[in-house]
């Protein structure tokens, strides 16, 4: 699916086994020009501001593309209950998209208590969870001398986190709910604040268990989904000498980083995930049979490449995982890296490389430089120059092995949200990655 393509939202309201529509008993929807809108709009098209997602957006046709969000209205809310309209049942609902229809009749059955809930479907599906969500925050606010101003605000819902704004005094807090996939975000977040406090989202309360983190608010970071298009010449040096200096930090704290659940995923462990794909990837029957014998003759090359960077002799550390401009948060005064939800143990400079790719290319030198020269100054005798020339490559590897795990972890629902990207990563390698010799 290209974001360029029109694609038909349709927000429903559900109640009681019956739907929101107009009098003609129709489902709300708008066209709208990519997918990726937040649930503001969706919630108040399907006729209530306040309510909550039941069931991932799920896109049930492709041609046109449309994706359909259900949601359901919290009774505590200003408006839960309180919405009138016409209240449809689902066999009289005029819709002419069967899919739609066997999408909504599924999750009235979920809602209603009369199916299982889908298997690897996260908790905050449901507008249930959000009263705990609440009752939470609320005591973590008042141990922490704050008090809330206004109604939790969803800011995003989708498989691998639900994001909401908590109005308090003195500001907004951040509340963040991570897929089991990321479980170990707040115990590592809680760890990259005692290692870097000056560049860490200040966190007032988690919860490991649940994967629940609530923070203070971050002035400069990103708005949902915004990535900036051009960030500042600075940002990106910034980041990169402070990515360098938590890595080198992390070396005495990888025990404790292990043990919160951090994934080890250094490149011997690269090279079997890389493996695991050209045999078994969900995406292998987006392939063509020449397209696929192409990927699985680089086998030997990604291995000869991977393997050289292994024996330039430079530790593996903490990584973000994620590193890009979008995930740092910047407001002239300080810079915090943040949403450290893709960390794992590995390859350093794998960060240095995500990064550089997000980056407008004339900054890209001065980014790199900046990170090396940190890492010359603590190890002056490895060849720093060709681990960053072989990380660009490597981390080609590195993230077709995250998508591939995120895949697996996704409710089968939500598998539309990232497809494609591993058949097209491996559609891409032969022209792209270096062959030996």
């Amino acid at each position: 699916m290209s974001e360029t393509d029109p694609v038909r939202q349709v927000c429903v309201l559900l109640r009681d086994g019956r739907v929101l529509t107009d009098e003609a008993s129709r489902l709300p929807s708008y066209d709208e020009e990519h997918p990726w809108i937040g649930l503001e709009r969706r919630a108040r098209t399907a006729g209530d501001p306040g309510a909550v997602l039941v069931m991932p957006q799920v896109m049930v046709g492709s041609e046109p593309t449309t994706l359909l969000s259900v949601f359901a209205s919290r009774p505590g809310s200003s408006a839960g209950g309180a919405v009138d309209g016409t209240w449809t049942a689902l066999d009289d609902v005029a819709e002419a998209d069967p899919a739609v229809l066997a999408a909504l009749r599924e999750a009235a059955l979920v809602e209603g208590g009369l199916t299982e809930t889908p298997a690897r479907r996260p908790a905050w599906f449901s507008a249930g969870w959000y009263d705990e969500v609440d009752a939470w925050i609320d005591a973590r606010l008042a141990a922490s001398g704050k008090s809330r101003a206004g109604e939790t605000v969803p800011v995003k819902a989708w498989s691998l986190s639900a994001v909401l704004r908590v109005p308090s005094d003195p500001s907004s807090v951040w509340f963040k709910a991570s897929c089991r996939h990321f479980h170990a975000e707040p115990a590592l977040t809680r760890l990259v604040a005692e290692m870097l406090p000056e560049h860490a989202p200040t966190l007032v309360a988690g919860d490991d268990d649940r994967a629940w983190l609530l923070l203070e608010e971050m002035p400069g970071a990103a708005a949902d989904d915004d990535d900036e298009d051009e960030p500042s010449a600075g940002l990106g040096v910034a980041a990169a000498r402070i990515a360098a200096t938590l890595q080198l930090r992390s070396l005495d704290h990888l025990d404790e980083i292990e043990a919160a659940g951090v994934p080890v995923r250094g490149l011997s462990e690269t090279l079997h995930g890389f493996d695991e794909i050209l045999v078994s990837s969900v995406e292998l029957d987006e392939l063509s049979r020449e397209e696929l014998a192409s990927a699985r003759g680089m086998r030997d090359d990604v291995h000869a490449v991977v393997e050289e960077l292994a024996s330039l002799g430079l530790p593996e550390t903490l990584v973000h995982g994620d590193l890009h401009p979008g995930n740092v948060a910047h407001d002239g005064d300080s810079i915090v890296l943040y949403d450290w939800s893709d960390a794992a143990v590995s390859h350093p400079f794998l960060d240095l490389a995500h990064l550089t790719g997000r980056l407008p290319e004339e900054q890209r030198d001065a980014v790199r430089e900046a990170y090396a020269a940190v890492w010359r100054t603590a190890y002056p005798d490895a060849d720093i120059g060709r681990a960053l020339e072989l990380a660009e490559h490597v981390d080609t590897i590195y993230q077709l092995v995250t998508y591939e795990q995120i895949y697996r972890a996704q409710e089968d629902a939500s598998y539309w949200e990232m497809r494609g990207v591993v058949a097209r990563s491996l559609r891409k390698l032969p022209a792209r990655f270096p062959r030996r010799g």
